[in-house]
């Protein structure tokens, strides 16, 4: 059996001991580099070489075995949000991920493929590429032998200037639920803007998503397919300072842009079936 070691690709993986000893994998291409941690099969970084980090990560976040990652890219499966008595989002970002294979393809990119511990009802493979861009795409296969139920999201937390003056585009008209409120909603406005925190569930939302930020004078685009849901989230004052894994005053520099299928699009596989999520992440001059 291969241990992670064997999983090195001398100049473009290398595997070590991240924060609080936890395995980590380092990813370098001649456009960008990126770092993943086998706990949660989580992406804890993505830049492009000379440019500002994408994705933010809590300067307060735990690394530990049973605790989740606060920031980055924490793959939320089999549920979204809490579960009385259970892991809030799932127990695929606390579990500790195979690593199934590294490649490193002919058109200059890194692919690395992971594995969700076999379980009997399901498999669940994710696929990290890096590149210019960095693609995340999360496969469910039923191998049970009932129909099999669940959600699915890439709780992606981005880095931004000051979260006052971002603005969020191309979910206009999309149909939203306000957590906050408990109310269904329509988005009038052509972006979003952020003065309170925000808790919103958008539905029947395909498209790609815009985050404009003219203090880093760059637009950070969040693409997608078979992502019906998409789930916009800042804590802001209060919430920041109830939550021990994150900054008081974190929230300012940053923005979860959430592609997936939760609630109504909660997704059912018969045996046999699968479902894939893929989102891919870039960024281009404001």
């Amino acid at each position: 059996m291969k241990t992670l070691k064997d999983h090195e690709i001398p100049g473009r993986v290398t595997i070590f001991s991240g924060k609080g000893d936890l395995p980590a994998m380092r990813v370098e291409t001649e456009w960008s580099t990126a770092e993943i941690y086998q706990h949660g099969a989580h992406i804890t970084g993505f830049q492009k070489k000379g440019g500002i980090p994408l994705l933010f990560m809590s300067g307060a976040s735990d690394f530990h075995h049973g605790k989740p990652i606060r920031g980055g890219v924490p793959v939320i499966f089999p549920w979204f949000g809490g579960r009385e008595g259970m892991a809030a989002h799932g127990f695929a970002r606390l579990a500790d991920w195979d690593l199934v294979e590294t490649l490193a393809p002919s058109d200059g990119s890194v692919r690395l493929h992971f594995r969700l511990p076999v379980e009997d009802e399901f498999e669940v493979d994710y696929i990290v590429t890096v590149a210019a861009t960095l693609t995340m795409e999360l496969t469910v296969t039923n191998t049970g032998a009932a129909d099999f139920s669940f959600e699915t999201c890439l709780h992606t937390y981005f880095q931004i200037g000051v979260i006052e003056n971002i603005e969020v585009a191309g979910l206009q008209g999309v149909r939203y639920r306000d957590e906050l409120l408990g109310e269904d909603f329509t988005e009038a406005g052509a972006t979003i803007r952020f003065t309170a925190e925000t808790d919103r569930v958008y539905q029947d939302s395909a498209g790609t998503v815009e985050i404009r930020d003219p203090q880093l004078q760059r637009t950070i685009l969040v693409s997608k397919s078979g992502s019906k849901s998409t789930v916009v989230w800042n804590p802001w004052i209060e919430k920041s300072i109830r939550m021990p894994d994150f900054g008081d005053d974190e929230y300012h520099h940053m923005v979860c842009v959430e592609s997936g299928n939760v609630g109504e699009h909660a997704i059912t596989l018969a045996p046999g079936e699968q479902s894939s999520l893929k989102v891919e992440i870039d960024s281009l001059p404001l």
